[in-house]
Protein backbone atom coordinates (compact mmCIF):
# COMPACT_ATOMS: atom_id res chain seq x y z
CA UNK A 1 0.00 0.00 0.00
CA UNK A 2 1.02 3.57 -0.52
CA UNK A 3 1.87 5.71 2.47
CA UNK A 4 0.61 8.83 0.64
CA UNK A 5 3.81 10.76 0.02
CA UNK A 6 3.00 14.21 -1.34
CA UNK A 7 4.45 15.64 -4.50
CA UNK A 8 6.16 14.22 -7.55
CA UNK A 9 9.26 13.01 -5.66
CA UNK A 10 7.08 11.01 -3.28
CA UNK A 11 5.19 9.52 -6.19
CA UNK A 12 8.49 8.61 -7.86
CA UNK A 13 9.70 6.92 -4.66
CA UNK A 14 6.44 4.97 -4.42
CA UNK A 15 6.76 3.85 -8.04
CA UNK A 16 10.36 2.82 -7.41
CA UNK A 17 9.33 0.80 -4.35
CA UNK A 18 6.54 -0.97 -6.24
CA UNK A 19 8.83 -1.74 -9.17
CA UNK A 20 11.50 -3.15 -6.87
CA UNK A 21 8.94 -5.51 -5.32
CA UNK A 22 8.49 -7.04 -8.80
CA UNK A 23 12.24 -7.57 -9.32
CA UNK A 24 13.58 -11.09 -8.75
CA UNK A 25 16.52 -10.03 -6.52
CA UNK A 26 15.20 -8.86 -3.16
CA UNK A 27 18.46 -8.25 -1.31
CA UNK A 28 19.50 -4.77 -0.21
CA UNK A 29 22.37 -4.54 -2.71
CA UNK A 30 20.13 -4.98 -5.73
CA UNK A 31 17.76 -2.36 -4.35
CA UNK A 32 20.62 0.07 -3.74
CA UNK A 33 22.01 -0.55 -7.24
CA UNK A 34 18.62 -0.07 -8.88
CA UNK A 35 17.91 3.08 -6.87
CA UNK A 36 21.31 4.52 -7.81
CA UNK A 37 20.66 3.87 -11.50
CA UNK A 38 17.17 5.34 -11.27
CA UNK A 39 18.26 8.59 -9.65
CA UNK A 40 21.30 8.89 -11.94
CA UNK A 41 19.03 8.59 -14.97
CA UNK A 42 16.58 11.10 -13.50
CA UNK A 43 19.23 13.74 -12.78
CA UNK A 44 20.98 13.13 -16.11
CA UNK A 45 17.70 13.67 -17.95
CA UNK A 46 16.96 16.81 -15.92
CA UNK A 47 20.47 18.14 -16.63
CA UNK A 48 20.13 17.42 -20.36
CA UNK A 49 16.76 19.19 -20.49
CA UNK A 50 17.98 22.26 -18.58
CA UNK A 51 21.23 22.65 -20.53
CA UNK A 52 19.44 22.06 -23.82
CA UNK A 53 17.25 25.16 -23.39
Amino acid sequence: MSDERPGPVGQLLDAERRFHELMPGKDIYSKLFFRTLLWFALFTAAYAIVTGL
